[in-house]
């Protein structure tokens, strides 16, 4: 019977680094699933004797003959609109709509690809998966729960005996199932994340505060210890922040040096390290304000650390600064925190945990965040 561990590893504890390690006493049919093809790429590099990828790069030999479709023009879409319907069939959802004004997903595959994303290719599929018709976001994701609903078919010589997912925590349900698909009867998979760092998960049907499907539904959970990226005060001001979602001690992740927290006018601009905004918006308002010229989407750790990088928290995630500065969040923001909102507290834990050195807070946001914690 094959096994699904979950390795809770704190920021700064080196995951990739330990999956790189342990990779070489690995079997020849070992496989690594990456969460982005740029993790995939690095991996490559360093593991270039096993097979990675992404989920849906490794996965595709055996999900393209459930695809009737192109798989180019993949675009997300998001945002409502008004319209009027007037009993129009949807086949894959086999109801009616109501004539009447309602507020619709401009597009429904986006729709039907979060649902998809929420279920874990066990007992009855959401919706018909024959009638749905794969276009958008669907001509990716419908190819690959259709091969799950079929028990993920594939010759067991191509089959691995050891799998390990990188950053799980951002992996939704289907995904998980597709990735675990790979594995050989009596095999073992391991789950290498950060629950506390799953701010990609409510775009994947993945109820809010949630657990990430693969510690869900894991059969042992492990812990990383060591860290070597966030001393105190700010580990134990993060690990306090994240407690109400996900319990995990600072003395996990705790570097040896020091990281302070700093007091910090916004209206002064830094000469170097890692900035980071609530949203785009905001980022895009101290762009302007700041007058810089160009600016990070998802930035590296080099650059970070030679430069001034301004940039969401969400594309933050896996970067690192001696010193970084969150730039002042809006009202909404403000309301979530205080109402500990599960998504914005694991947003604000990935922006404070990128810091080795100094943590540069607003007064207002370093009032609230020492409420949080």
């Amino acid at each position: 019977m094959s096994m699904l561990i979950a390795i809770d590893g704190p920021p700064g504890v080196g995951k990739t680094t330990r999956i790189i390690a342990e990779a070489g006493s690995w079997p020849a049919d070992a496989a690594i699933v990456t969460y982005t093809r740029d993790a995939a790429g690095v991996l490559e590099q360093r593991a270039p004797h096993l097979r990675s990828g992404t989920v849906y790069s490794l996965t595709w030999p055996y999900v393209k003959p459930f695809s009737s479709g192109s798989t180019t023009g993949f675009q997300a879409t998001s945002g409502y609109r008004e319209r009027r319907v007037a009993h129009l069939m949807d086949p894959a959802l086999e109801q009616y709509t109501q004539d009447a004004p309602s507020r619709q997903p401009k597009r429904l595959d986006s729709e039907l690809a979060q649902v998809l994303h929420g279920w874990d290719g066990r007992g009855k599929a959401p919706f018909n998966l024959n009638k749905a018709i794969p276009k958008g976001e669907l001509r990716y994701i419908l190819p690959m729960a259709k091969w799950v609903a079929t028990g993920c078919p594939m010759a067991s010589a191509e089959k691995c005996s050891v799998l390990a997912i990188d950053e799980a925590q951002d992996m939704s349900a289907l995904e998980v199932s597709a990735a675990l698909g790979m594995l050989a009867d009596g095999g073992t998979a391991y789950a290498y994340g950060d629950p506390g760092q799953s701010i990609f998960s409510a775009s994947k049907g993945v109820l809010s505060g949630a657990l990430p499907a693969a510690y869900a539904n894991a059969d042992d959970l492990r812990l990383m210890e060591n860290g070597w990226r966030v001393g105190d005060p700010v580990a134990t001001l993060a690990a306090g922040v994240l407690r109400s979602y996900w319990k995990r001690g600072s003395s996990s992740f705790r570097a040896r040096h020091r990281t302070l927290v700093m007091p910090w006018d916004e209206y002064s601009r830094p000469v170097k390290g890692l900035v980071l905004g609530y949203s785009r918006a905001i980022v895009a308002k101290y762009f302007r304000a700041w007058g810089m010229t160009r600016t990070a989407v998802v930035p590296t750790v080099a650059k970070a650390s030679e430069e001034l990088v301004l940039c969401t928290g969400h594309a933050a995630k896996g970067a690192e600064a001696d010193d970084v500065y969150l730039l002042p969040w809006s009202r909404p923001g403000m309301e979530k925190l205080r109402t500990r909102n599960h998504d914005v507290i694991r947003l604000l834990y990935v922006m404070m945990t990128r810091a080795k050195r100094r943590l540069h807070l607003p007064r207002p946001l370093h009032a609230a965040i020492r409420s949080l914690a």
